[in-house]
């Protein structure tokens, strides 16, 4: 190994504190302060409410070498880099909550590596309603938190979504694991005759409620308290499921028993459409996707190839299947029909 190579790696070991350093620009605004005028480093601060310390200057100056930022006569501004952030910055904002935790279930990845107890972490912990023997019995503060992060982190893939599909075909979609209705609001907004039902656990349905109505929705958008995997469902009422971030949390078995339970909501020939992030196995696995498989892994999920949900929802009896890129990030479409 010579020493680019060696010195390649070290980079590459080092590089955890950087990551950190970005979420941690992210989480005190440093893009949002400097969006609109340069500023010394000393007016930064201030505007940040961090202290005048070496340990400020060293992450500024990581910011700096990184080409996050730019340091002119004697003041900081974005970088096209930075600027890139700025507009799905409540987005990232709302994911940094999801990487801190990720930090948090590496800190013994070794020890998570021997005793195989991955699904104790920080991450699955916060993923409340995996871990609840009564899922049914949840308040709505228990599940707020993450569901205000993954309802914030949805903006721009709700419009992704519509951009690579059209639901004006359709009459009524039901929105399986809807949270708290980004999407559902989104295509309301879109296809003024399209109907919506939620279904989501009461409590997220409750959140959900509040915001549908706050919109002026309620005629159109409807929610249905249910725990998914126990409950009944209504049969032969839409022509459309949807599956948006939902499947990846669960195991094999349970994915293919909701697969076939929803397909029974659908009336005549019926789309079930799945969109989350996927690996395709005829293509080299970029970076990307396994550093999200693993942090998935540690929520309690699996990250699964287009190729996998094909053969699961052929299983389930769906045939003409198709897939596309949504346009953004590792995020697939997979379409099925009956």
């Amino acid at each position: 190994m010579g020493p680019s190579v060696l010195s390649k790696f070290l980079d590459q070991v080092k590089s955890f504190a950087l990551a950190r350093v970005l979420i941690t620009a992210i989480e005190l605004d440093v893009f949002q302060e400097l969006q609109q005028a340069s500023l010394t480093r000393d007016d930064l601060r201030q505007r940040l409410g961090i202290a005048d310390t070496p340990i400020s200057d060293a992450f500024l100056d990581v910011l700096v070498a990184f080409e996050v930022l730019a340091e002119g006569s004697g003041k900081l501004s974005l970088t096209p880099t930075g600027r890139s952030v700025l507009p799905v910055y409540e987005s990232i904002r709302s994911w940094s909550r999801e990487m801190q935790l990720f930090y948090h279930s590496l800190d013994d990845l070794t020890g998570l590596l021997k005793c195989g107890c991955y699904r104790d972490t920080a991450l699955s912990h916060y993923w409340v309603y995996k871990r609840s023997p009564d899922r049914k019995q949840l308040q709505l503060p228990a599940v707020d938190d993450y569901s205000s992060v993954m309802d914030a982190s949805q903006t721009q893939l709700s419009q992704a979504i519509m951009e690579h599909y059209d639901f004006g075909v359709h009459e009524h979609i039901m929105d399986v694991g809807g949270g708290y209705g980004r999407l559902a609001i989104s295509l309301a907004d879109r296809y003024p005759g399209l109907k919506i039902t939620i279904t989501d656990l009461p409590a997220v349905c409750e959140g959900a409620s509040a915001r549908i109505d706050a919109a002026g929705l309620g005629e159109r958008i409807t929610c249905l308290p249910v725990d998914f995997f126990r409950d009944d469902l209504p049969t032969n009422v839409v022509d459309a499921i949807v599956f948006v971030r939902v499947l990846h949390d669960w195991d094999d078995h349970e994915v293919a028993d909701l697969i076939m339970k929803t397909r029974a909501c659908l009336r005549g020939p019926g789309v079930a459409l799945v969109v989350e992030p996927m690996t395709d196995e005829s293509v080299e696995t970029n970076r990307s996707s396994v550093l999200s498989s693993l942090m998935l892994t540690l929520a309690g999920g699996r990250r699964r190839s287009v190729q996998q949900y094909v053969k699961l929802l052929s299983s389930a009896g769906y045939a003409r299947l198709s897939w596309s890129d949504c346009g953004l990030s590792i995020y697939k479409m997979v379409v099925a029909r009956i």
